[in-house]
């Protein structure tokens, strides 16, 4: 099963906030972030480790809820993590993590827990002159994501967007799309997911995000909620998706 921490209040309740005296991090782990890349990195077997983003927000987590224990800092925007107790005997047992950040960027990771002292990690991100100035044109702010979801699952239009004309062509897309907004720096967008099957479909985010291919161009997807993710046959969803709009 897909775990997902997303700092939303429509997506998940807020999880209790972790605070960490200075002595309970020794040292960190300093790596760059490479969208390109699955990034290794060691972790401690029997302790938390702290993930941060420099000068960005973790927005979303997508794991395996049953491979690790999850902790959030909502005010920093960072992640706390520990292997499930049952991998401690597992040294060699790697937790696959995808992190999404509020300013668009994405990280593949596999933590390999080992017998060692606790270090953050500390993801920074490489410095593009032109993909920077464009970011700091444009940055998105939390609230904003929030609103929008709201306004789709409302079925309004929220001031300085306006609707999009849906195709009526089909689109090159696994589910049907019901409705598109856009703004200056995002887009709303909603899905119908209808189970045709004689059997229970249970809708994951990371392999929808890859079906509508909702994150191309790189960076393109910001959030992504589905309401419900069991369907029972004849059953269907919307799902509500936020992107940038450039």
């Amino acid at each position: 099963m897909m775990n997902r921490f997303t700092l939303n209040k429509f997506m998940m309740n807020k999880l209790a906030i972790l605070l960490l005296t200075g002595s309970a991090v020794q040292a960190a782990v300093v790596r760059p972030l490479d969208e390109m890349k699955v990034l290794e990195i060691s972790i401690a077997q029997d302790a938390l480790t702290r993930i941060k983003v420099q000068d960005d927000r973790i927005l979303q987590v997508f794991g395996n809820a049953g491979e690790y224990v999850l902790e959030t800092d909502d005010y920093q925007g960072q992640i706390f993590i520990r292997p499930m107790p049952s991998l401690e005997a597992v040294s060699s047992k790697t937790i696959s993590l995808t992190l999404t950040t509020e300013a668009g960027y994405t990280q593949d990771l596999h933590l390999l827990p080992k017998k060692q002292v606790p270090e953050a990690l500390i993801l920074q991100i490489n410095t593009d002159p032109n993909k920077n100035e464009k970011l700091a044109s444009t940055p998105l702010l939390r609230e904003e994501v929030e609103d929008l979801i709201l306004a789709l699952k409302e079925e309004r239009i929220p001031l300085g967007y306006k609707e999009m004309p849906i195709n009526l062509i089909p689109l090159n897309e696994p589910y049907q799309r019901m409705r598109e907004i856009q703004g200056q720096k995002l887009r709303g967008l909603t899905y119908r997911i209808q189970n045709n099957t004689k059997e229970p479909l249970i809708l994951h985010e990371a392999e929808l995000a890859n079906s509508l291919n909702l994150n191309r161009p790189l960076n393109a997807l910001v959030a992504l909620l589905i309401p419900k993710k069991t369907l029972t046959s004849g059953e269907g969803v919307d799902l509500y998706v936020v992107a940038r709009a450039h």
